[in-house]
């Protein structure tokens, strides 16, 4: 009985030291069998961006923000179209509105803080000027 609880004290010390090395292998362990699967999502959520905002610009034979913003909304649609309209429809606006901040960001780290500002009141006088 004294063995064992010689044993216990002396594992309990020893866990509390290496707790930090057995979380940075778990870590590790997690990210090895999880990292393929969410970088290929990315990926293919990727493709399907890029893809559909460049069609759009083909079809519309300009580049402005609105191809970044449809494209956000059909990868979102894609994304979630076999959960049910509801899901279809939550994903397509988060689709929209993620499009909006990557052409926000893309641009701003391309052409400097004045493109995000500029960008917007240029597709709201465009957008009200149709009408």
């Amino acid at each position: 009985k004294q063995w064992y609880q010689r044993r216990v004290a002396i594992t309990a010390g020893t866990f509390d030291a290496s707790s930090k090395l057995l979380r940075r292998n778990h870590c590790l362990n997690s990210i090895t069998k999880r990292g393929t699967f969410v970088g290929n999502s990315l990926a293919v959520l990727a493709l399907f961006y890029t893809a559909s905002t460049g069609c759009i610009g083909k079809l519309r034979d300009k580049d402005d923000i609105w191809n970044d913003i449809g494209g956000g909304a059909v990868t979102g649609g894609l994304y979630k179209s076999t959960k049910g309209i509801g899901t279809f429809s939550k994903f397509v606006g988060i689709g929209a509105i993620g499009g909006l901040l990557l052409n926000l960001a893309n641009g701003t780290f391309e052409q400097g803080s004045s493109y995000a500002s500029e960008t917007i009141s240029e597709t709201y006088e465009d957008l009200f000027e149709r009408r």
